[in-house]
């Protein structure tokens, strides 16, 4: 295939290819089509997860090298196709029932995408020698170092593509992208540190084997309401979900849009915000009442979602020209393996998003610690804590005839924040190939470059017994939000 540069000419493409299976009785295992579950449900079918890792050359030079010493193509390449003989759904595409839109899987063996690239600068050359590396340096703030993908012909792409970019100095850039629509974060990190494993064991001669099974079948994909009395898919359906509605076939979405002329919005932009250890504890016990207990995730997240308001407020006083805001609601994903109790090692979907409205009298003047508290309790609800209310919720959304009126209770406005917790994941330790990354982010894309969304990362100091707890927030927020928090002192008020 012909080469094609992007990232201002930094990165070129040389080579595109499919992998496939190394086994093709591993295709012969699956179901065809591949059944996605009430889980895989809820994400929009080309919302990607996307993730660059980064690894450091041992023994960087000046210029480039054919073959590298770290994740060499020819050594990723077989790796991939043995990991695929435990993971063989993702060698296929995603398709949409046209009767309904409910999402499935076939074409097994088509294959997942691997990239091969190079860029002719050094590592050390993208950042000031003083600090760190962040995504923000690499070539289009890591965008460039991302497969290739169109969303708009999500059923003809790859489920899962890589690209590998090697760099001047020897050093290589991961960039990996899987459909939504088939793993969430913790799914996916399970597939990139398990592709690491198998790229280990073909290294020291242990036939590529992984030491602990996945589990790939969604949850509750067989569950079939043509198995059910028509007394008892009345009794699923009667059911009530705490976050769940169904949408009227007879709504008029049209009739709903204000016609009225709109000042144009500033655009969306993503900034990598380090938050110590030292700070996040005075943080949280700024942000705890007395006899009481809240996570780091709690007061964290009272303190962005308080300062981003406030801010927003001021923008509004410094040009009438921009929108009213929304309600200040609020949103956070949930893991939810440990409550339904599946597999350690479940790889599809399973998370559940819990929300709540904090009212703007609290954000503006109340205590950080009411705002914790209700960030606190969010997550842990009887409808996201019960496993019998999770499973009653789960049946409902599959019994439903047009899956694709389901809604969820959160609206989404320019007062929302949104906030995704991956700190608590392994993203650094288990996905060493000959060593572990010096730098895991999800770059800023096109997609996820959403006002107020969020996401918590470990530092790559995870795993490390110097590891003092930092938490990496990688946040999106309208453009003129960010010069008010820089003048805001509270913003960043414990920083040590």
């Amino acid at each position: 295939m012909p080469t094609a540069s992007t990232g201002t000419d930094q990165v070129s493409i040389l080579y595109e290819q499919l992998v496939h299976c190394s086994d093709a009785l591993s295709i012969a295992s699956l179901p065809t089509p591949f059944r996605l579950g009430p889980l895989d449900q809820l994400v929009g079918p080309h919302i990607p997860v996307a993730v660059v890792f980064v690894y450091e050359s041992p023994n960087p030079t000046s210029s480039g090298r054919s073959s590298p010493d770290i994740i060499p193509i020819d050594t990723l390449r077989p790796a991939l196709s043995r990991l695929f003989d435990y993971y063989p759904h993702l060698t296929g595409r995603l398709r949409l029932d046209a009767s309904d839109g409910v999402p499935y899987l076939d074409s097994f063996n088509m294959g997942a995408g691997l990239v091969t690239a190079t860029c002719p600068l050094r590592l050390d050359t993208l950042h000031p020698s003083d600090r760190r590396l962040i995504m923000s340096d690499l070539p289009l703030g890591g965008n460039a170092l991302l497969p290739p993908y169109n969303p708009e012909n999500v059923c003809e792409e790859p489920i899962l593509a890589i690209q590998h970019t090697q760099f001047a100095c020897g050093a290589v850039a991961l960039g990996v992208r899987c459909l939504h629509k088939v793993c969430d974060a913790e799914g996916f990190f399970q597939i990139v540190r398990d592709l690491a494993e198998v790229y280990r064991s073909l290294g020291d001669g242990s036939g590529g084997r992984l030491s602990r099974l996945p589990e790939i079948r969604p949850y509750l994909a067989d569950w079939n309401v043509e198995d059910l009395s028509e007394g008892e898919l009345q009794k699923v359906l009667d059911y009530r979900p705490e976050l769940f509605f169904v949408d009227s076939p007879s709504k008029d979405l049209d009739a709903e849009i204000d016609v009225k002329p709109m000042t144009p919005l500033p655009p969306v932009t993503g900034r990598f915000m380090r938050f110590s250890g030292g700070e996040l504890a005075a943080l949280k016990a700024h942000a705890t009442e007395p006899g009481t207990w809240i996570s780091t995730f709690d007061a964290l997240t009272a303190h962005l979602h308080q300062r981003i308001h406030l801010a927003r407020l001021e923008l509004r006083r410094l040009d009438n020209s921009q929108p009213e805001l929304s309600p200040p609601n609020f949103l956070t994903p949930v893991n939810i393996r440990t409550r339904l109790r599946l597999n350690p090692q479940y790889q599809p979907n399973a998370l559940i998003c819990t929300y709540t409205s904090i009212s703007p009298s609290t954000l503006q003047h109340g205590p950080l610690s009411a705002i914790a508290k209700a960030i606190h309790e969010t997550p842990r609800t009887e409808g996201t804590t019960s496993r019998s209310e999770m499973e009653q919720t789960l049946k409902w959304m599959a019994a439903q005839s047009e899956k694709s009126r389901i809604r969820q209770g959160f609206q989404y406005g320019n007062g929302s924040f949104m906030a995704s917790q991956w700190n608590k994941m392994d993203i650094y330790v288990g996905t060493a190939f000959e060593q572990r990354p010096i730098l895991v982010a999800p770059p800023f894309t096109s997609i996820s470059l959403v006002d107020g969304l969020g996401y918590y990362l470990p530092t790559e100091m995870q795993g490390d017994e110097a590891d003092k707890g930092d938490i990496e927030v990688d946040l999106a927020l309208c453009e003129p939000l960010w010069k008010i928090l820089d003048r805001d002192l509270e913003f960043r008020r414990f920083r040590i």
